[in-house]
């Protein structure tokens, strides 16, 4: 699966202000950004990420993930970290 898949899964399903997907072979790094994880725990943060994308991993077709996810002032304290 590609990376601008994934994307536009996620940008259908869930109305975030950033997102990133970068691919390492079978290796997937989500990056999403927005307020409506404000006040939500990772595991909750996550929980959300995960809805959309949930089939294509029980198919195989995302192997290996990480997620990140980042409300707006977190992004802007963490982004160098994370997009080089």
């Amino acid at each position: 699966m590609y990376a601008d898949e994934i994307k536009k899964i996620l940008s259908k399903n869930l109305s975030l202000q950033e997102i990133y997907v970068f691919v390492d072979q079978d290796h997937y790094k989500i990056i999403v950004v927005d307020q409506i994880f404000v006040d939500k725990s990772k595991l909750e943060q996550h929980k959300m990420v995960y809805a959309p994308i949930t089939k294509y991993i029980v198919d195989n077709k995302i192997h290996s993930i990480s997620i990140y996810s980042f409300n707006p002032q977190e992004w802007k304290i963490c982004r160098k970290y994370y997009i080089k």
